[in-house]
């Protein structure tokens, strides 16, 4: 099938019947476009062939058509909230009156996340197949035994002196070549007292939008967003919930969530929703509060761009995670995605709900250094190549939420 910018250059619907019947365009004239017509001795399409060719041809105009608008709704949302949030500089003022007086908005911004989801991005790059995948080897195929056992080692090195960290490498590279390596006793224990065998993984999905993990039998999923797109999603606003120290049988609710009491917490797609780095700092350590010791954070973030473009902002990222009580496990770079896991290593953290701000500045997106505030309405319409630009980072993203909170 043609990719929407082949239907742009070839543009009408003969020009596309053409290409199917396995004929090609010879460009002459490569800077005006113009193309040389194939012979036409090859058998014109049957009706039936030529029907299908025409829904074929009207559903991919038709779907790029929405695939912008779908886009726009969400790429205005975000900048309206960091709009508000460069006037006011205030970011609880900013997020409290998005929660109170923008549900209309909100709501239009949780359809069009679905429907993205759901009828765009359905079968490409997936951000909740990298999670499963990431879950499953870290619990259940020795990947909480190898990271272990890879920190155990890395503690002990740096214990030793210059020298004698020397010989200890050099012990350990022959022990890897002759692959006699195995995991720790510390490993096996923890790993041993974790996970009950058959146990699912107690999974919480924040900015879930529709709940996607519930397909998956591994998980027992609770999903919450503060929009929900789908019933089986709990309306929760993260940024203000108060996680419990002890569970109290008489306020026990659905949205009561209580320290240490999950598996795996993912935030996929769902830093970039928030305007101030202080309150991706506030997510990630109630995320930190809410992991059994040695349980898995996910966090997934766009990146259309090359590895090395943001990597001083993922370091960044990966420093702050450090500092809250978390080390990374694993990172991959995905086409249009950084995908990074997460364990809980330490049960007391270097901060607290009350000092996030120590981290804030290490959680930074580049959209935080962009000007939202000019002289004309936000809702003036961009350029062109603005517009180009942010259909070309929607375009491939997996399925699933975005931002959505």
């Amino acid at each position: 099938m043609m990719t929407p910018s082949q239907i742009r250059f070839f543009g009408t619907l003969e020009s596309f019947i053409e290409l199917f019947r396995g004929s090609e365009y010879s460009c002459h004239n490569e800077g005006s476009g113009e193309c040389e017509k194939p012979p036409r001795s090859l058998k014109d399409p049957s009706k039936r062939e030529r029907e299908f060719l025409v829904t074929v041809y009207f559903f991919i105009i038709m779907d790029k058509s929405e695939h912008g608008n779908l886009v726009n709704t969400i790429q205005e949302v975000h900048d309206k909230l960091r709009k508000s949030l460069q006037i006011s500089n205030d970011p609880n003022k900013v997020w409290d009156e998005h929660v109170r007086e923008e549900e209309g908005l909100r709501n239009k911004y949780a359809k069009a996340m679905l429907k993205l989801a759901t009828k765009v991005w359905d079968g490409k790059e997936c951000r909740i197949d990298w999670s499963y995948k990431t879950c499953i080897d870290y619990f259940f195929c020795g990947g909480m035994e190898r990271f272990l056992t890879r920190e155990e080692k890395i503690r002990e090195l740096e214990s030793l002196s210059p020298s004698s960290r020397k010989k200890r490498i050099r012990e350990l590279e022959v022990l890897k070549e002759k692959k006699i390596i195995g995991f720790s006793n510390t490993a096996n224990h923890i790993k041993k007292q974790y996970l009950i065998k058959n146990e699912k993984l107690k999974l919480l999905d924040i900015g879930s939008c529709f709940n996607p993990f519930s397909k998956f039998p591994e998980f027992s999923c609770t999903a919450i967003d503060l929009t929900p797109a789908t019933e089986d999603v709990l309306q929760c606003d993260f940024l203000h919930l108060k996680v419990q120290k002890t569970i109290d049988d008489e306020s026990i609710s659905k949205i009561n969530f209580y320290e240490e009491s999950f598996d795996v917490v993912v935030m996929s797609l769902v830093l970039e929703y928030l305007p101030a780095s202080e309150q991706r700092a506030v997510f990630c350590f109630k995320a930190w509060q809410l992991l059994k010791q040695y349980g898995l954070c996910i966090i997934i973030t766009p990146d259309s761009k090359s590895v090395h473009c943001n990597a001083p902002m993922i370091k960044s990222w990966k420093l702050a995670l450090e500092k809250i009580g978390f080390k990374r496990v694993k990172y991959d770079k995905l086409t249009h995605l950084q995908c990074m896991a997460f364990a809980k290593v330490c049960r007391f953290s270097e901060v607290d709900i009350t000092t996030c701000k120590s981290v804030a500045d290490l959680l930074y997106i580049r959209q935080d250094f962009k000007s939202y505030v000019e002289d004309f309405p936000l809702t003036d319409d961009r350029s062109e190549e603005e517009n180009q630009n942010i259909c070309n980072q929607f375009l491939e993203l997996p399925s699933g939420a975005l931002f959505q909170i």
